[in-house]
């Protein structure tokens, strides 16, 4: 009789447990944003970065594969795979995709702190985790990151669990959602990416796939 009613606390315990295990409800959708480069010292031009990564983007997110759309710029998409673990870089005007193994570090995260509350976008309250990083190859000054985010736009970070490059693996484990705000902050400018829309949509899987004539040039 006690070994029966042991097995039924522990089966009590247990069930107790997985009820108490929230499921992750992911955002689906797409997040559109304005981009600014703020120069930080007076010959600094920064139509050089508008040129790269342009002045606005739209990101679409499902499931763990984000595809962000730039528009009228070089770097015309960027497709992450979470399947593969890879990201997609496409040109503009040519069909030369370069491919980046992001389970490969690129940056080393030297510090971080996570604040509550900071700031509030389109309506969401918003904490941020802001890194301090160094580049993995280089010694050059340490740029800072900052993401705001809400709880609100909320993923899985399981996704990302071997995403080591953008240092991925460990922004999302942080935050466990996508931002509304983005900044790079260098000692010669600080590159800005904030929401000005978000829509919570069915996304379709073929935005991430890949075409048969993409020329693959993979970087690392």
């Amino acid at each position: 009789m006690i070994k029966l009613i042991k097995i039924l606390i522990l089966l009590f315990l247990l069930q107790a447990h997985l009820f108490s295990q929230k499921p992750i409800i992911e955002f689906e959708g797409v997040i559109k944003y304005n981009h600014k480069v703020i120069a930080k010292e007076t010959n600094y031009n920064v139509e050089y970065d508008y040129s790269g990564i342009g002045k606005n983007s739209e990101y679409y997110y499902k499931d763990g594969n984000y595809r962000f759309i730039n528009h009228d710029c070089y770097f015309l998409s960027d497709i992450f795979r979470s399947e593969e673990q890879n990201n997609y870089l496409l040109l503009n005007k040519t069909d030369t995709v370069f491919v980046v193994n992001t389970k490969i570090a690129d940056i080393e995260i030297v510090d971080f702190e996570l604040k509550k509350s900071v700031d509030t976008i389109l309506g969401y309250v918003c904490d941020v985790l802001i890194l301090k990083l160094k580049p993995v190859e280089t010694g050059t000054p340490n740029p800072y990151r900052r993401y705001y985010f809400t709880k609100d736009l909320s993923i899985n970070p399981e996704h990302f669990r071997n995403c080591k490059g953008n240092g991925y693996e460990f922004i999302f484990e942080k935050t466990k959602a996508l931002p509304l705000r983005i900044e790079f902050e260098w000692p010669s400018k600080l590159i800005v990416w904030e929401a000005y829309e978000v829509k919570k949509q069915k996304v379709k899987d073929d935005i991430f796939e890949k075409q048969n004539n993409w020329v693959l040039i993979k970087v690392n």
